[in-house]
């Protein structure tokens, strides 16, 4: 019985351990594609206490030196086991499953998934019956799935295959898509394939395909609009056979057809008039244009949540409450970093070919990450892209189109600008472009003259035809024809291999270093040593006077 009237629910006192996750990773890759290249799991309350982390990168030979630089982008996430789908947020649910208890829906929601992979072809997950061969052959075609476990060196026999790891890379490539454009596609949970890597700087990043104009220009509302008003009309009614057609004593508005329109659903008159002066008053308040700028700052404020999908979250942070397992609900981004790789060009020493060279890139990356213990448990992840930089070498020099000075900005003009909000032509990444007026999206007031542009010019010059030059084969040419601010504007898709020596290998060799210092609840058995035929227990224990005395 206890004393007290308090049900405990905090866990028990345990005694904490240190494991140690060290990795290492040798790798390749093509550029162009999110690079899956080390997991580490996390049991349940298990935290990182040091983590460091170490990725080279080799680009394979060019024939020439690349005049673009190339990036490489090191992410390292966290994604708990919440964020998966299956447990709808509910640590309840996760709990449950997670003892193999029924769920809300009456079933026990499994804890780990396994076998699953997505069918491209008829865009539905499966069940593999041979999971043992994920890693050595593509059981669907166009599926990837050899390809991703390849890429990470893993190897498998089990007939019984945990799909956790290809859930927790595209959580995250969805929830980094979700970040940066509600535009953009999102991937099946068990898509095996590579997914497209997002470009670096184009200096385009302020440009968007739409924005919420209601949040731009505020709504005040009008008082005193729910009077009746006297319609009139300079026409009169007549009962002939002209204006709006029908029989008997139905209303004619003059006799003239053209005072009246049909656009197939109704009659539009062109001369009738509601006095609303005759009414009543409409009446727009100092507490409703307060109102206004009120709620707009709060729609700004809201904007910070894109990319939660329920509305009822959001209302509640909206609210200044708190919801702890929010957080746990989507990944964690634990670090990242750039480089961009440096050149070696090499030319030959053989009077024949001094002018031949072939040229390598080199980068090397260092992150450290810690984590706190997590109670969910989940999947560190680390990925990698190698992604060109985009030149953009037509883009447009408003200057040069400048010929009135009104065009210029004009400070009080811009700033009563109620919107201040541009609309950016076709014409704003490519003057060649086929429709140079068509709407490529919208950027904020005078975003012309935040200037970010790339030059390219004499032998390299890039021909209007685009036609092959072999002096630009050192411009790793990366942008599309007629460009527009859709999905290939974000993600890196289509890009060639032209620029190599060998055009089918993969184009990057990887090796990274993974050094984790985990502290958690697991349970260590103490050190073994080699036993030799004669047992050290028994030896000791036969020196020992086991007899005791007789009292009796």
């Amino acid at each position: 019985m206890r004393v007290t009237e308090m049900v405990p629910a905090a866990p028990i006192t345990v005694q904490k351990s240190m494991r140690s996750a060290r990795g290492r990773v040798l790798t390749s890759g093509d550029a162009g594609k999110i690079l899956p290249l080390k997991y580490e799991w996390l049991h349940r309350e298990d935290g990182v206490q040091s983590g460091k982390i170490r990725v080279n990168v080799e680009m394979m030979e060019t024939s020439e030196m690349l005049m673009n630089g190339v990036g490489v982008t090191l992410y390292a996430h966290f994604v708990p086991m919440l964020a998966f789908d299956r447990f709808n947020g509910s640590m309840n649910e996760l709990n449950a499953s997670y003892k193999g208890e029924n769920g809300v829906a009456g079933s026990v929601v499994p804890f780990f998934e396994s076998n699953k992979y997505y069918n491209p072809n008829t865009q539905v997950v499966s069940t593999s019956g041979t999971p043992q061969n994920f890693d050595t052959s593509d059981i669907v075609s166009g599926s990837g799935i050899q390809n991703f476990y390849q890429t990470m060196g893993i190897h498998t026999q089990a007939t019984s295959f945990n799909s956790t790891v290809v859930e927790a890379y595209n959580a995250i490539v969805n929830h980094r898509r979700k970040a940066r454009s509600k535009s953009l596609p999102l991937r099946n949970a068990f898509d095996h394939s590579l997914a497209e890597a997002f470009w670096i700087n184009n200096g385009m990043q302020n440009i968007v395909p739409d924005f919420d104009q209601a949040l731009i220009d505020g709504e005040v509302a009008l008082q005193g609009l729910t009077f009746q008003a006297p319609i009139t009309s300079p026409l009169a009614g007549n009962s002939g056979t002209d204006g709006v057609g029908g029989t008997g004593n139905a209303l004619r508005m003059g006799p003239e057809t053209g005072d009246w329109d049909w656009d197939g659903a109704k009659y539009i008159f062109n001369d009738i008039f509601a006095e609303l002066t005759s009414g009543g008053n409409a009446t727009m308040s100092l507490a409703d244009i307060d109102q206004a700028r009120k709620t707009a700052g709060f729609a700004k404020l809201r904007q910070m949540y894109d990319g939660i999908d329920d509305d009822y979250i959001i209302d509640l942070l909206m609210s200044g409450i708190r919801v702890p397992e929010e957080a746990m609900k989507q990944p964690i981004l634990l670090g990242k970093q750039r480089a961009m790789i440096g050149f070696n060009q090499r030319y030959a020493t053989d009077a024949a070919n001094l002018d031949e060279s072939a040229t390598n890139g080199y980068a090397t990356i260092d992150m450290s990450i810690r984590t706190p213990g997590m109670n969910t448990g989940g999947v560190i992840m680390i990925t990698a892209e190698i992604v060109p930089e985009q030149l953009y070498e037509r883009k447009k020099d408003y200057f040069l189109y400048t010929t009135d000075p009104d065009t210029l900005p004009n400070y009080l003009r811009d700033f009563l600008d109620p919107e201040k909000i541009s609309v950016v032509k076709a014409d704003h990444a490519d003057v060649n472009h086929a429709t140079p007026d068509a709407t490529f999206g919208y950027a904020p007031l005078n975003h012309e003259w935040q200037k970010d542009i790339v030059n390219v010019g004499g032998k390299y010059y890039r021909p209007a035809n685009d036609a092959f030059d072999e002096d630009r084969a050192k411009i790793w040419s990366a942008e599309a024809t007629n460009p527009t601010l859709n999905e290939d504007f974000y993600l890196c898709t289509g890009l060639h291999k032209k620029v190599f020596a060998d055009q089918t290998a993969d184009s990057f060799e990887i090796t990274a270093m993974t050094d984790f210092k985990i502290v958690g609840n697991t349970v260590f058995g103490a050190g073994l040593q080699e036993a030799d035929a004669t047992s050290d227990y028994d030896a000791i224990t036969a020196q020992v006077d086991s007899a005791r005395i007789d009292k009796s």
